[in-house]
């Protein structure tokens, strides 16, 4: 089964914690080499929903909704989307789209419990992907910039531009099994007010097949905080890819965490229109 442009580019460019990912993880873990004429495009839309205390001692939500496109030319693909955040968390919170532009947390370390209420535009991410030929595995390239889009004022965003780089790989085996492992390392602007790092991160975990179109994955992701005030980031991920039509297809997700500086729980939906 051909790598959905949408799926592949978000696992390239995010390591898939959940961040990305198990919705993105619930198609083909890791694109498989693709003639140089095959091109193809998706649009695709979703929604999240996480809480937690992140370590910070009160409780944050978070849901964010996105759009975006992909394309793919041969072994080549880009992608861009754009999320709306709502957030209620603490005031010396910032919700940064840092860590391979998913949704770690950036925290002054000052203890404060009071929470705010904040919506607006998240930050824009612009990725790309290569797909490697190796013999019997499959494997990619990948790298991004998340744009200053979100409001600093607001908490929505550092306000600085990060970039990222990651590198995966799956092993296709008989029975439709496919384990997977990637790597990835963020480079983070340095916002005022907050004393952060560049962030390394990791999944591994294995997708299974259901039927010619549907998959399930299970996986484990660990994550740096870009923050030394919030702890590091531990979660398991199961997700489910479901065709609903000949060029629609929706992911399920779920996350469960595993340490102090992952969410409690986080949910997600995605939809994506090939064209």
């Amino acid at each position: 089964m051909r790598t959905s442009p949408i799926i592949a580019i978000l696992l390239a460019a995010t390591a898939l914690p959940m961040s990305t990912q198990a919705s993105a993880q619930t198609q083909e873990q890791g694109p498989r080499p693709s003639p140089h004429d095959d091109q193809s495009g998706e649009v695709f839309a979703g929604v999240d929903y996480q809480q937690g205390d992140y370590g910070t001692g009160a409780k944050v939500d978070i849901v964010s909704t996105s759009v975006g496109f992909a394309v793919r030319k041969g072994r080549v693909r880009l992608a861009a989307a754009i999320p709306y955040l709502r957030t209620t968390a603490p005031v010396d919170v910032v919700v940064s789209q840092g860590g391979l532009f998913g949704t770690p947390l950036l925290a002054s370390g000052s203890n404060q419990t009071v929470r705010t209420s904040r919506e607006g535009l998240g930050d824009a991410t612009l990725q790309a992907a290569y797909d490697i030929p190796m013999a019997g595995f499959a494997a990619t390239l990948g790298g991004g910039v998340k744009l200053p889009t979100a409001s600093r004022a607001k908490g929505l965003g550092t306000g600085k531009v990060d970039y990222a780089v990651n590198a995966q790989v799956a092993r296709p085996l008989r029975g439709g099994i496919t384990p997977f492992a990637s790597v990835g390392y963020t480079i983070l602007g340095k916002p005022d007010g907050f004393a952060v790092r560049n962030t390394l991160s990791g999944t591994a975990g294995t997708r299974v097949a259901l039927s010619s179109q549907t998959s399930a994955v299970l996986s484990y992701s660990y994550e740096q905080s870009a923050s030394r005030a919030l702890a590091d980031r531990q979660s398991i991920g199961v997700g489910f890819g479901i065709p609903l039509g000949h060029k629609l297809q929706l992911g399920l997700q779920g996350e469960a965490g595993l340490s102090r500086g992952a969410p409690d729980m986080k949910l997600g939906l995605r939809l994506g229109a090939g064209f």
